[in-house]
């Protein structure tokens, strides 16, 4: 067991848990913005995402995906769910921005926009993704800690020449793995909101493009980054990512200048 492995998991947490709520009580304090905004965002996710789509997305994926062998047709099917991911999630913030809110007494502004996509985006990298890289973190310490794989292998003759290969990734985990995921989570942030934002301008312009532009960056960022870092490594996908993040951070200071503009 590398202690800087362990180092980089620990730091890998504090960032995915302290990342989110540093922006969220960033954007209470300099905003204002109600607390509401937030609870709306993380209620959204945990009903669309975490109870519903995420289940049934993997499900569907080891049904289907997992029968699939050639290479054109895994294509096909990581666009398809990278379309059902984008639909899913930019119509449940349609259904809140268009239902929700009126019900809430709360305006289609630029701050309630940003405060939804950052509650949104703190329930999906505190609660999800970090508590997978924690699960992760405990899985590789218990492997060496206690030879789980030998263990296993001799105990049970059932087990797979695949699950052995599993343990011994989790086994062989480096410091940088955990680094990535809070690398990707940092800059998921400016993701979400760009995302939210663009939906809700679709409702205040009346202008259904937005919502099919939201549709389309979430699309192309979902398939890109994961297809980069299968073709050329996690450098370079991570490289375009981080391309993506600064067309975010633009696209919610765009959308903030049509805000205030349409104030005036």
């Amino acid at each position: 067991m590398q202690p800087s492995t362990v180092l980089a998991f620990v730091l890998s947490l504090a960032i995915q848990v302290a990342a989110p709520l540093t922006a969220i009580l960033v954007a209470r304090r300099r905003g204002p913005v109600r607390w509401k905004p937030f609870a709306y965002g993380a209620m959204v996710y945990g009903v669309f995402q975490l109870l519903s789509w995420l289940p049934l997305s993997i499900f569907l994926d080891v049904v289907v995906g997992g029968r699939l062998t050639s290479p054109e047709l895994s294509l096909v099917w990581l666009l398809a769910l990278a379309f059902g991911t984008a639909i899913v999630e930019e119509g449940s913030r349609w259904l809140a921005f268009r239902y929700l809110f009126p019900r809430g007494g709360l305006k289609l502004t630029w701050l309630h926009g940003l405060g939804f996509g950052l509650g949104y985006a703190a329930v999906e990298t505190m609660f999800l993704i970090a508590g997978l890289t924690f699960v992760y973190l405990l899985a590789y310490w218990a492997l060496h800690a206690f030879g789980l794989p030998d263990a296993a292998l001799a105990a049970s003759p059932a087990v797979t020449l695949e699950f052995a290969r599993e343990l011994e990734t989790i086994m062989a985990t480096d410091w940088t793995q955990p680094m990535v995921v809070a690398a990707e989570r940092l800059m998921a942030l400016p993701h979400q909101v760009a995302w939210t934002l663009l939906v809700m301008e679709s409702l205040v312009s009346r202008q259904k493009r937005w919502f099919g532009f939201a549709v389309l960056y979430h699309l192309t960022v979902a398939v890109v980054v994961p297809g980069l870092a299968r073709l050329l490594g996690f450098g370079i996908a991570e490289l375009v990512n981080l391309g993506f993040c600064a067309v975010s951070v633009w696209l919610c200071s765009r959308l903030y200048r049509l805000a205030r503009d349409r104030e005036m």
